[in-house]
């Protein structure tokens, strides 16, 4: 009456590689993204500009040396620029953020001039007790 189906492993490999590959292609567009955002905000550091010409000059050089040698492991040299790309946006993004920027703030007058007890109102009491006074 039942029936067992039993999945061959022709199709959980399909089924692993198509997840890789939406993965990746979602890491990659991520990352697009994120070169694209910080070369927006920050386009006048020169280490951006830098590192942009490393990777494009690490790219041509990996299409060069397969071209002439046939050498499949050239890609590297591709990967390593746009590695070098990504240190570079991230480090400019993390430098220039305002939440790792340290505020202008006196110690002695934060710490006179705030409230302790976490409302500016006085009680009613302490009022009452010094208009009697």
């Amino acid at each position: 009456m039942y029936e067992i189906r039993q999945i061959g492993w022709g199709s959980s490999l399909v089924e692993i590689a198509l997840f890789l590959m939406l993965v990746s292609f979602f890491v990659m567009v991520v990352t697009v993204v994120f070169v694209v955002k910080t070369f927006v905000r920050y386009y006048n550091h020169a280490s951006l500009w830098i590192s942009l010409a490393v990777c494009i000059v690490c790219c041509i050089g990996a299409a060069v040396v397969h071209k002439l040698t046939q050498f499949d492991g050239s890609g590297v040299l591709a990967g390593i620029g746009i590695t070098v790309l990504l240190i570079t946006c991230l480090v400019v993004d993390l430098k220039n953020r305002d939440t790792l920027m340290r505020e202008n703030v006196n110690l002695i007058d934060e710490v006179l001039h705030s409230s302790w007890w976490g409302g500016d109102a006085k009680p009613v009491e302490l009022e009452d007790e010094q208009i009697a006074a």
